[in-house]
């Protein structure tokens, strides 16, 4: 099996739901299937400041 992980962001607006679903789709069209999000904090910029929460996708491809 072959996993691919996006960036897909916390927040989006209508466009980025938009875009959000195309993205989906031309992942299908490369033969992945959506597999689940997870939600993650990336640290800031060298590891100091804030941390964010964001959300990844990930996708899955049998070989």
């Amino acid at each position: 099996m072959q996993y691919k992980i996006q960036q897909i962001g916390a927040q989006f607006s209508n466009q980025g739901i938009s875009n959000l679903e195309k993205n989906l789709n031309s992942r299908a069209d490369q033969g992945y299937k959506f597999h689940s999000v997870i939600q993650i904090q990336k640290t800031g910029c060298l590891g100091i400041g804030a941390p964010t929460v964001t959300y990844i996708a990930v996708f899955a491809k049998d070989e």
